[in-house]
């Protein structure tokens, strides 16, 4: 499964990784969620972001091909 981790306060995508649950876990650092649903492990995180749960392009990004994992509707995964 991919999960992005990104950071709570502005939406930046840390990283995405190809792994089971427990151990991207393993990855967050303090005030990163752990977001699940991306279908694209390969993504350019300098240009897109996560706002309100979905990948969109970040302001001032002028491409206009359609950027790997723009659009993507991300779940928030709650750590017991």
């Amino acid at each position: 499964m991919i999960f992005r981790i990104v950071e709570e306060a502005t939406g930046r995508i840390v990283m995405s990784v190809d792994c089971d649950q427990d151990t991207a876990r393993l990855y967050l650092k303090p005030g990163q969620v752990l977001m699940t649903g991306a279908s694209a492990l390969m993504i350019d995180e300098t240009k897109i972001e996560v706002v309100d749960g979905v990948t969109t392009r970040k302001p001032g990004v002028n491409d206009e091909r359609t950027i790997a994992g723009e659009g993507e509707i991300l779940t928030r995964v709650e750590l017991a």
